[in-house]
Order: structure tokens, then sequence, then C-alpha cells
């Protein structure tokens, strides 16, 4: 297993709720971070070190966290959060 930090880079992907910022490390099944609120993506950092080698780890910024930016008439409910996330990303 990888033993050290490394600060993956930030992506984004469009959808129609906005901007979803991203990290993503290693290949293999997904395994999906998402943070509780008030958090960000940087929060599964040492999970995503420790787990790359084995799983595709995509950590997220949910809408109105971190770098992910909002579409201006998006309307903010969490219970949409999971499935703006796994709509956006292949989960294969």
């Amino acid at each position: 297993m990888a033993t050290s930090v490394v600060s993956a880079k930030t992506q984004t992907i469009q959808t129609p709720s906005g901007r979803i910022a991203y990290t993503e490390q290693g290949t293999g099944p997904v395994a999906l971070f998402v943070h509780g609120v008030l958090l960000n993506k940087h929060l599964w950092r040492h999970q995503l070190a420790h787990l790359s080698d084995i799983r595709r780890c995509i950590a997220v910024d949910l809408l109105a966290h971190g770098e992910t930016e909002i579409a201006s008439d998006q309307r903010r409910v969490a219970s949409r959060q999971t499935q703006r996330c796994s709509s956006s990303f292949s989960m294969r």
C-alpha cells in the first residue's frame, strides 16, 4: 500500500448544477468519497493515498463547498447531492 500522502490535482466536471471539483487517484473499482457539511475533498487525502493502489478513488467537493461552483439558478438541496455526484462520474 501507498504510505505517503500525495496531493492529487484538482479536476472539474461541468454539470447542469454547476462545475463539480474533484480529485481522482488509482484504478480499479470506484470508491467515491463524499465529505460532510462545512468540509471539502481534502478531508479524504489520506484514504486516497492508501487505497489508490486497489481502487479508483474519487473525492468530490459538494455544492457550496471547496472549489465546486454552483450554477446561479441551482437550488441547494442536500438530498440531491448523491444523485448529482453519481450521475457525473463513471462508477465502473
